[in-house]
């Protein structure tokens, strides 16, 4: 769905996803200094009081896991550097709602002409890397997972995911690029001299690219974008995931018959069923934020005309703005994600978040030291294999 920026009356014009609904007419014309008023209280409260809040909890969260991982060599040369760059990407997708999503509707609640005039000058460029970020986030997300699951049932590609990692994140980056870049020449500004100096003079519309080019309109933007950024990964991430849970259940009944195994062996086995549950966890946030998404796609592909009717707008206007929304709300979950299913991350976010707030007292810090001489930094990450943590060691995901 790349239509969750735009408007009532534009997503009729313009909807970027609805290969009918970028020949529709739009059925009205608003004056000159009328705002899209449709729906606009419940779009405020969910797009800029929900929306905003959400949106800065998720920055606040992932900037700081952004700074944990790459400030420690050994998350950056681990599959954690797919959370990395994810947690980075999110930052940018929150700060990205906010100038799009959410001042689009305060221009409508406040009418303001002046906010709209700085809006339509940063929206098309915004618009775009924002759904790059999201398509390359979500396949971060394919790629981490496919990777945890080959570690689990210790498959024989689990060498080769390990060492072409950095390659496969910049193909995870190139797809969002690849799909999505082409948004920033298929939306344009419509200007109307007819309500210069007024709300109205700028509208969002479909580029002339997608009338001279039917083709690209139709089999491009339509049919490919929407199977290889929403469709694929879902049920990709769907099948992993339920391949993950079983074998999370095989591994917590072996471990509940092995009573013989040593101490620190359950302990090691314990810290992979936990990181395992944290890649399950996360891979079903995705899934039930891009549920919806996955349910609008499918209704267009076999009734695109029926959810453009007076009978279903507004379910698709506020459908689309709760889509938006529930990206942001994924990604904001991550940091409680990994606090909760790792604890050994999670005192690593602890010593890092001390540190910088300078709340840590100097014989706390002193201990802390002495327990980084005795037990290697490396072991803030498990290990897959189960064996004592070293410099070569395999690192899980996290």
């Amino acid at each position: 769905m790349d239509t969750g920026n735009l408007t009532a009356e534009e997503l009729l014009a313009s909807n970027i996803s609805s290969y009918e609904s970028t020949t529709m007419e739009t059925p009205y014309s608003m004056p000159c200094s009328a705002p899209d008023d449709y729906l606009i209280t419940e779009r405020f409260w969910l797009c800029v009081v929900a929306g905003i809040t959400v949106s800065f909890i998720s920055i606040v969260f992932n900037t700081f896991i952004f700074f944990v991982f790459v400030t420690n060599k050994q998350h950056r040369r681990s599959p954690n550097l797919y959370l990395l760059l994810l947690s980075l990407f999110d930052v940018f997708i929150a700060f990205a709602y906010i100038a799009v999503m959410s001042v689009r509707i305060l221009v409508n609640f406040t009418s303001s002409v002046f906010l709209k005039s700085i809006w339509v000058r940063y929206m098309i460029p915004m618009l775009t890397v924002s759904h790059i970020g999201i398509t390359s986030s979500t396949f971060l997300i394919c790629f981490a997972s496919i990777e945890r699951y080959c570690i689990t049932v210790n498959n024989f590609l689990v060498p080769y995911l390990q060492k072409h990692r950095p390659i496969l994140a910049f193909i995870a980056i190139m797809c969002g690029v690849v799909s999505k870049g082409t948004i920033v020449k298929e939306v344009d500004i419509q200007l109307n001299p007819e309500c210069y100096g007024e709300l109205n003079y700028w509208k969002v519309v479909p580029s002339s690219l997608l009338y001279e080019f039917p083709h690209f309109n139709q089999y491009w933007r339509f049919y490919f974008r929407n199977i290889f950024t929403i469709l694929a990964p879902f049920f990709i991430l769907l099948l992993v995931n339920c391949l993950l849970l079983f074998q999370l259940r095989e591994h917590v009944k072996k471990s509940k018959c092995a009573d013989h195994d040593k101490q620190n062996v359950k302990e090691k086995k314990a810290r992979i069923r936990a990181t395992t549950k944290s890649v399950v966890i996360i891979v079903c946030t995705y899934l039930m934020s891009n549920l919806l998404s996955v349910i609008i796609t499918i209704w267009e592909y076999i009734d695109s005309a029926s959810i453009f009717s007076e009978d279903w707008l507004a379910f698709y206007v506020l459908s689309v703005d709760v889509i938006s929304l529930l990206t942001i709300v994924a990604s904001s979950a991550r940091l409680p994600i990994y606090a909760y299913f790792q604890p050994l991350l999670r005192k690593e976010m602890g010593q890092c978040l001390g540190d910088w707030c300078c709340c840590i007292p100097e014989n706390d810090k002193k201990l802390s030291l002495l327990d980084e001489l005795q037990i290697p930094k490396t072991q803030l990450i498990s290990t897959p294999d189960g064996e004592s943590p070293s410099i070569s060691s395999k690192i899980e995901f996290v």
